[in-house]
């Protein structure tokens, strides 16, 4: 066997490499170390977005359980006005805005509480809050929906809510001189299956006093039930008919009572129809008034998202308060799902007075989102 000699040059190499061992060693260590480290941190990454998650469902829970619905809809114009008496005005006007919240939860599996506020926005006066349009809370279910409060009279949603498609606030012009919208101090009880829809109400201790659009001759002074009314409607294909009843108790003698018929067709894509009919009786205790009111309105779709609106109306006061039928035309243009402005002409001419024109000019912007 051969003795090998160490060349110099390879000493110094001899030398380092329980040093490069070593540093390798420690450099296995670290990098063990390393990997660990960013282990960890993947993993409190990986909890971080998990209770991130966690929470963003619950935030969706909550919303989908608690959440209020806060919505609105703000409608000022400009109103030239002439009151075919030589007078004339040029004011700033309202067409009903308002803002309100609403809201419901699921108390089980077949019942759902609901609510709703909403007020009025006085813009064509200090745009301070008015009076309350809505205010009600209840229960629906596969019985049907249960409400206690000022709400949407189920007179209106019979036999008005088809013929009032306009932006002026006398929508629609006929049943407005004397019929009612929102009521207060109201029990309801609804009712809709397929086409078929019923929808009844009583009016408990109420006041005339109820402004916002509101129905401003409601029974007063009497003990228990104010008012009543029932109705029922139903929608097949494109058309729908309804009929409703409505008495009021309007203090001493004073009564009134309600029969109702309406219809709506909405003939294709770009054309509706609808009309209401009213026959009034009103009992004074000492004479008998036979008044009516009657509306029939049209929508046209135009191209480049305009819309042109017609009505014609008339009301019948047999002798007590005014007799008037007139017209109205509108031309909208929806410039995105939440704004549209508007041009509307309403002209009313009244027996045994002049003929009063409006002209408007206005915007309509509607919101609405989740909190």
């Amino acid at each position: 066997m051969k003795n090998f000699k160490l060349k110099p040059v390879l000493l110094p190499l001899m030398l380092a490499m329980p040093v490069f061992a070593a540093n390798a060693a420690d450099s296995g260590e670290q990098k063990k170390a390393s990997e660990q480290d960013v282990q960890s941190q993947l993993e409190t990454l990986q909890r971080r977005l998990a209770d991130l998650e966690n929470k963003d469902n619950k935030e969706a829970q909550r919303k989908e359980n608690y959440g209020v619905t806060l919505y609105g809809s703000l409608r000022p114009a400009l109103t030239y006005s002439d009151f075919g008496d030589g007078e004339s005005s040029t004011d700033v006007t309202d067409f009903f805005s308002r803002v309100g919240f609403k809201g419901d939860i699921a108390v089980n599996e077949s019942i759902t509480a609901f609510y709703q506020g909403e007020w009025d926005i006085d813009v064509e006066a200090d745009a301070d809050f008015g009076d309350a349009r809505l205010g009600f809370a209840g229960l629906r279910g596969s019985f049907g929906q249960v409400a206690i409060g000022k709400q949407w009279s189920p007179h209106y949603n019979i036999v008005a809510e088809v013929t009032d498609i306009f932006n002026n606030r006398s929508s629609p012009f006929g049943y407005d001189e004397a019929s009612p919208f929102r009521t207060n101090q109201m029990v309801t009880y609804s009712y809709t299956k397929g086409g078929f829809k019923l929808d009844a109400g009583l009016q408990f201790n109420g006041s005339a006093e109820n402004s916002a659009g509101g129905d401003n001759s409601q029974a007063n002074d009497v003990d228990h039930v104010d008012s009543g009314s029932i109705g029922v409607g139903y929608s097949f294909g494109d058309f729908y008919v309804g009929a409703s009843y409505l008495d009021q108790e309007l203090g001493g003698l004073e009564e009134r009572d309600f029969r109702s018929i309406a219809g709506s067709w909405k003939v294709n894509e770009t054309i509706y129809l609808a009309a209401t009919y009213q026959d009034i009786e009103r009992d004074t205790g000492a004479m008998v008034y036979n008044q009516s009111s009657f509306d029939v309105a049209a929508s046209f779709s135009l191209p480049k998202n305009y819309t042109f609106k017609t009505s014609y109306f008339d009301w019948d006061g047999d002798g007590q308060g005014r007799t008037f039928d007139g017209y109205n035309l509108t031309l909208e243009n929806q410039l995105n799902d939440s704004v549209r402005v508007f041009v509307e002409w309403l002209s009313r001419d009244i027996e045994d007075a002049n003929t009063q024109n409006h002209l408007s000019v206005g915007i309509r912007y509607d919101f609405e989102g989740l909190f």
